[in-house]
């Protein structure tokens, strides 16, 4: 029985996690595609990015236009900054609701339940499927910036790849976890999706706005949004305050998942 939750759960969201997998990789590859034609004509491009409202780079983690011209700095505006997180953070939603709250939504909780396995060893089992889900999204896109890198000539070290895709990977699990322990605590698939939804774009918008404000600045230190942008490990590497933190966060609602699934009554 030890792990047969873990690859059913994984078997089932197979198919999904191999088109979000794909969705991202387009999307890497869209980008690293693009970024020859801004090496080409970098005075019209700088021009263009200079022109453009500081509040609309800022929502989008672009603290400085002139990095948009560079390989780290436009692929992260992408990938790890703008459209890449916020597509993730929906994934990871939907991954982390259907975990639980999902199956008892679905009326097949209570048979998970009712097989010889606690509901600690269910939850944990649930979100290792999870997890394995986002690393396999997170490892394509990986793949498709090692092929790429040496191609458009970017001049990124693997070792910085690595570290930004790492990052990507955690901020996806902290609201994977997040909408987990919601579901396990309310067992209310609407309300797990909202106040998750709500985390998300709470983020996303004290992530972005906070900076324009100086009284708000310090705020933007609580987004996950942040925790992955904030390092630009494509420039960087591997951070190591920021990861643990996000490592901390994915932890502690993980255990509060477990210790709300196991408080409530559930009829089986």
């Amino acid at each position: 029985m030890i792990g047969s939750i873990f690859r059913t759960s994984f078997r089932e969201r197979r198919s999904a996690t191999v088109w979000w997998t794909l969705g991202m990789v387009s999307l890497a590859v869209v980008t690293v595609s693009f970024f020859p034609t801004i090496r080409n004509d970098t005075e019209s491009f700088q021009e263009m990015f200079d022109s453009m409202p500081e509040g609309l780079l800022t929502v989008f983690g672009i603290d400085d236009s002139t990095l948009l011209i560079t390989p780290s700095g436009f692929v992260n505006s992408r990938l790890y900054s703008g459209i890449g997180p916020i597509v993730l953070s929906a994934f990871g939603v939907g991954l982390g609701t259907a975990a639980i709250v999902g199956e008892e939504d679905r009326g097949t909780l209570n048979l998970l339940l009712a097989q010889p396995i606690s509901r600690t060893r269910l939850v944990l089992e649930k979100f290792a499927s999870v997890t394995a889900s986002t690393l396999s999204v997170g490892g394509g896109v990986l793949g498709a910036l090692v092929v790429l890198n040496p191609i458009v000539d970017l001049g990124f070290p693997l070792a910085n790849m690595v570290a930004a895709n790492v990052g990507l990977v955690l901020m996806t699990l902290v609201f994977s976890a997040f909408a987990l322990a919601i579901g396990s605590l309310t067992g209310d698939r609407g309300r797990t999706i909202g106040l998750s939804v709500a985390l998300v774009v709470g983020a996303f918008v004290i992530n972005g706005l906070a900076p324009l404000i100086d009284s708000l600045a310090w705020t933007r230190q609580f987004s996950p949004f942040y925790w992955l942008q904030g390092p630009n490990r494509l420039s960087n590497g591997f951070s190591l305050g920021y990861s643990s933190l996000m490592v901390i966060a994915i932890g502690s609602l993980v255990c509060v998942a477990v210790w709300g699934l196991n408080r409530r009554d559930i009829d089986v």
